[in-house]
C-alpha cells in the first residue's frame, strides 16, 4: 500500500504541489464565490494542460494526421483564405475549421462534445456572476459544440458501419 503511495505522489508531484499552492492561497485570501469559481476551472484546466499523456499525445496524433494528409490541409488552408475573403468572422472560421478538420481528419468527436459539455457548464457560473451577455455566448457556443458532435457521430457512423452492427445473438 505504502508503495503505490510513493508511486501516486512520483507520477502527480507537479499537480499536487499545484493543489496544495491553490489551496493555501484560498485560505489566505478567502475570495469571494467569483473568484473560487475561477480558480478552481483554472486548476482544472491547467492540470489537463501539464497532463503530459493528454495534451501532448494529442497534438502528437493530431499533426502526424496534417502532414499525413496533406491535401486535406491545403484544401482547409484554402477554405480558411475563402472564408477570410467572404468577410466571416473569426468565431464562425474558427468553428467551420473545427468541424472541417474532425470531419476530414476523422478525430474522435468527442472531443467536440467536451467542448460543447465546457461551454454548457460555464453557463449557470457566469449567470451566478451577473455576466449575462457571456453566459448567453457561451449557450450559443454549446448549441453549435453540440449540432457538430451530432453530424460527426453521423458522419462517423457512415464511415464505420461495421464498429455499429449489432451482433445477431444479441437480437435473439
Amino acid at each position: 500500500m505504502l508503495n503505490r503511495v510513493r508511486q501516486f505522489t512520483r507520477k502527480y508531484k507537479m499537480e499536487g504541489l499545484l493543489l496544495a499552492v491553490t489551496a493555501i492561497f484560498l485560505f489566505i485570501q478567502r475570495p469571494d464565490l467569483t473568484s473560487v469559481l475561477l480558480i478552481v476551472l483554472s486548476y482544472i484546466i491547467l492540470v489537463l494542460l501539464l497532463n503530459e499523456t493528454f495534451l501532448i499525445r494529442a497534438v502528437r496524433i493530431g499533426i502526424g494526421d496534417i502532414k499525413k494528409e496533406y491535401l486535406y490541409s491545403v484544401l482547409t488552408l484554402i477554405f480558411v483564405i475563402l472564408l477570410l475573403i467572404w468577410n466571416f468572422s473569426y468565431e464562425a472560421i474558427i468553428f467551420l475549421i473545427l468541424f472541417v478538420a474532425f470531419a476530414l481528419y476523422d478525430w474522435d468527436s468527442r472531443i467536440i462534445a467536451t467542448g460543447a459539455l465546457v461551454s454548457l457548464a460555464s453557463c449557470p457560473i457566469l449567470l451566478i456572476t451577473k455576466q449575462d451577455a457571456i453566459a448567453e455566448q457561451m449557450a450559443v457556443y454549446a448549441y453549435y459544440f453540440l449540432v457538430m458532435t451530432v453530424v460527426l457521430q453521423i458522419i462517423e457512423y457512415k464511415r464505420h458501419p461495421e464498429v455499429y452492427k449489432e451482433d445477431k445473438n444479441e437480437e435473439k
